[in-house]
């Protein structure tokens, strides 16, 4: 079991990594290098083909490397200056569990379970989640996402 914690770092721009030479560490790394740049062929090197995505706030399920993919985006799409910084990570084995704060400024509609879309509010949010990531074979092939979505809706002025 490994702790390491990375308070207020974030990062920038990606380049082409031979990830099956990465730790599971520097593989997520890379993800979040990748998703902060919007660089989505390196974010989706990444992911395994059979990958499974949980979004425990929204109970959305994604499955499939495409998939996981469009979840990724969708977060872009909604907030395009996202950033996400790595406050602590835990790692045993092929897990991690991830610390996250989140940052962006909503400019794109938000899209609903049920199809509908809420309009842009122009507002900035700060978010904190935990991932936890599964790895095999230098790729991950799982992860959940438990966020706050009350504080972001509450931010956003969806919410009481």
């Amino acid at each position: 079991l490994r702790f390491s914690s990375q308070s207020n770092w974030r990062y920038g721009t990606s380049k082409k990594i031979n990830k099956e030479e990465m730790t599971n560490s520097e593989v997520s790394d890379q993800i979040l290098k990748d998703f902060n740049s919007a660089n989505w062929d390196g974010w989706k090197s990444a992911i395994a083909d059979n990958a499974k995505m949980e979004d425990m706030a929204t109970g959305q399920v994604a499955e499939g490397a495409d998939a996981c993919l469009a979840y990724a985006q969708q977060w872009k799409s909604m907030y395009p200056d996202m950033i996400g910084t790595l406050n602590n990570r835990i790692e045993s084995g092929n897990t991690l569990v991830e610390e996250c704060t989140w940052v962006g400024t909503n400019t794109g509609e938000i899209p609903m379970p049920d199809g509908s879309k809420i309009p842009a509010t122009g507002k900035s949010v700060t978010v904190n989640n935990v991932l936890i990531f599964t790895f095999e074979n230098g790729k991950m092939t799982s992860f959940k996402n438990y966020l706050d979505m009350m504080s972001m809706m509450g931010q956003l002025g969806l919410a009481g």
